[in-house]
C-alpha cells in the first residue's frame, strides 16, 4: 500500500512537471541573438504560451522621437513601408495617444492573405522621455473578410528613447501567429523576415521632410 501511495505521488509530480514545467521555462527564456547586420540586432526567444518564436529588433533611427511617433501614427501610409501590407485603414478617428486600425497583409500563393485589427496605446516616461507603444490585436472588433485569414494573436511593443543628434534608439518586440495551416517550424524559420524588412521600410519613410519636421505637443 505504501509503495502504491509513493508511486502515485511520483506520478502526480511528474504530471505537474510535464504540464507546468515548459511554460515556466518559456516565461524565463532569454533572448538569443539571431543575426546582426545593417545596424539591426535581431533576437528571438521562446514565447510563453505559443510555439511561435517571439522576436526583438534593436536599432538606432536617424530621426527625432517626434518623427518616429509621427510615422507610427500615420496609419494610411503603413502600406508604403510595412512589409507586404496591402491595405491600412483607421477604424476610429485619430487620437493623440491611441489608435484602432485594420491592416491586410499579402501572403504568397497558395496561402490566403492575412489581416488583423489592432489597438495601439502610447505612454511616455516623464523623466527618461522614453515612449512606450503597446499594440494588441482585437480580432473580433470587426467581421471577418471573405477569403482572408484573421490574425488572432498579435502583440507588439515599442520602446523609443531619444538620443543626442536628433536620433532615436528603438527596441521593437513582436509576437504573432499567422494562423491557418502553416507549420510552426516554417513560421519560425522566417519569423524575422517581415519585421526586418518593415524596420528597413521605416528608415526610408523617416527620411521624408514630413516626419523630420514633426512635432507633438503631448511629447516631451
Amino acid at each position: 500500500m505504501k509503495n502504491n501511495t509513493f508511486a502515485l505521488k511520483i506520478l502526480f509530480i511528474s504530471l505537474l512537471c510535464h504540464f507546468y514545467g515548459p511554460a515556466t521555462a518559456q516565461q524565463d527564456a532569454q533572448w538569443e541573438l539571431k543575426r546582426q547586420s545593417d545596424g539591426l540586432k535581431v533576437y528571438v526567444r521562446d514565447a510563453a504560451h505559443s510555439d511561435v518564436k517571439e522576436i526583438k529588433i534593436e536599432t538606432t533611427l536617424d530621426a527625432s522621437l517626434h518623427g518616429v511617433v509621427a510615422v507610427l501614427k500615420d496609419v494610411p501610409v503603413y502600406k508604403d513601408w510595412i512589409y507586404k501590407c496591402l491595405e491600412a485603414n483607421r477604424l476610429q478617428p485619430a487620437e493623440q495617444k491611441s489608435s484602432l486600425y485594420y491592416c491586410k497583409v499579402d501572403f504568397p500563393w497558395p496561402m490566403s492573405d492575412r489581416d488583423f485589427i489592432a489597438r495601439s496605446q502610447l505612454r511616455q516616461d516623464p523623466d527618461s522621455r522614453t515612449v512606450y507603444i503597446d499594440v494588441k490585436g482585437e480580432p473580433d472588433n470587426q467581421e471577418d473578410v471573405e477569403d482572408v485569414v484573421r490574425i488572432r494573436n498579435l502583440d507588439i511593443h515599442y520602446e523609443l528613447t531619444p538620443l543626442a543628434g536628433n536620433k532615436t534608439q528603438m527596441s521593437y518586440q513582436l509576437h504573432s501567429d499567422p494562423g491557418g495551416a502553416i507549420p510552426t517550424w516554417l513560421v519560425n524559420m522566417v519569423v524575422d523576415n517581415g519585421p526586418v524588412n518593415t524596420i528597413k521600410g521605416m528608415r526610408e519613410m523617416l527620411k521624408s521632410e514630413k516626419y523630420q519636421n514633426a512635432q507633438f505637443a503631448f511629447l516631451k
